[in-house]
């Protein structure tokens, strides 16, 4: 019996041990990160950081945190950020925000709100610790923008995987159900009878990176590099949207390719980007007439049009959009 309390004990000792030794590096991780992030000139602040859940988590808890790349003109900050791991899998990783956070872009910051946001992210054993997949959901979000826009949402999931053995290659999923937007959008969607609320938004594609996601992305800094689009499915109310193509982005980060794209009821939403502003109304007519040559070819309810991106420019079929959108920095 003595043996038996003897071996507990030692196994006991070892195992408190290994969580010191494991808090350790759990802290020393985070604080390299964020010094990392300032040496390369990014802002990277905190105000309190602390590691507890002796004996079988890492809960590691980072107050007022603030990250940002002036160069790109995105950040994010949070009144708290808690990341927890199994003390045996530390490999897998659970994070869970705050109620509200803030999200900068170049020319507006976005609040969110939510409720039981959380997410879980598994990298791979090793030393580059490489993105293998993710998975993140949340309930009664609602997104202010600085701009004037709000929307909100019922329910959002956000999953990724890694591509085989390419760690620089990550499948995406995202899943959003009961979008009601607020303001501009909405009043329009209104003068056009369509219903409060999106029924769903469905986007499935592929993505290659410029470099894997892993502890090194701080020196690397990921880029998207193709975009294959699997699916695109949008309803709202007689409205649908669906899609699919690919992408790729060049040395400038601007998008080259076509997504082809099948409208529903399209003369009811050429009218509802009227309506916001995105298309002038003395134009209406040559979107319907030039739109129109496209739907007669499936029947004249459903649009089938290609949206290109070429040498920086997005157009929709025949009709010129106006510069395409960068999905990169460049370089």
């Amino acid at each position: 019996m003595r043996k038996i309390v003897g071996l507990v004990l030692v196994l006991a000792v070892l195992w408190a041990g290994w969580w010191v030794a494991g808090s350790v590096m759990v802290r020393k991780a985070a604080q390299e990160f964020f010094a990392q992030q300032k040496a390369a000139g990014r802002v990277a602040e905190y105000q309190g950081l602390s590691v507890r859940g002796f004996p079988n988590r890492f809960d590691l808890t980072v107050e007022e945190v603030r990250l940002g790349d002036p160069d790109s003109g995105f950040g994010w900050r949070a009144p708290f950020l808690q990341i927890f791991a199994m003390s045996w899998k530390p490999w897998h990783l659970i994070a869970a925000f705050p109620p509200e956070q803030r999200f900068e872009f170049p020319g507006q910051s976005v609040t969110v709100n939510a409720s039981a946001l959380r997410a879980s992210l598994i990298v791979s054993p090793g030393g580059a610790l490489a993105l293998d997949r993710t998975a993140s959901a949340g309930q009664a979000i609602v997104l202010r923008s600085s701009l004037g826009w709000t929307l909100r949402l019922d329910d959002a999931r956000v999953a990724s995987r890694r591509v085989g053995d390419d760690a620089a290659s990550h499948e995406i999923g995202i899943d959003l159900q009961g979008l009601a937007p607020e303001g501009a959008l909405a009043e329009a969607a209104e003068r056009a009878g369509l219903p409060p609320r999106l029924s769903e938004l469905r986007f499935r594609a592929v993505t290659g990176l410029t470099a894997p996601v892993d502890r090194h992305l701080g020196q690397t800094r990921p880029q998207l590099r193709t975009l294959d689009l699997r699916e695109l499915r949008l309803i709202w109310g007689p409205l649908s949207l669906t899609g699919s193509g690919r992408l790729t982005v060049d040395g400038s980060g601007r998008p080259e390719g076509r997504i082809d794209l099948a409208l529903g009821n399209w003369r009811q939403a050429i009218r509802i980007a009227a309506e916001l502003g995105l298309i002038e109304a003395d134009a209406l007519p040559s979107w319907e007439r030039a739109l129109g040559v496209f739907a007669a070819r499936s029947g004249g309810e459903e649009l089938q049009v290609p949206l290109t991106m070429a040498e920086g420019w997005m157009n929709l079929g025949p009709l010129p959009l106006g510069p395409a959108p960068a999905l990169a920095t460049g370089g």
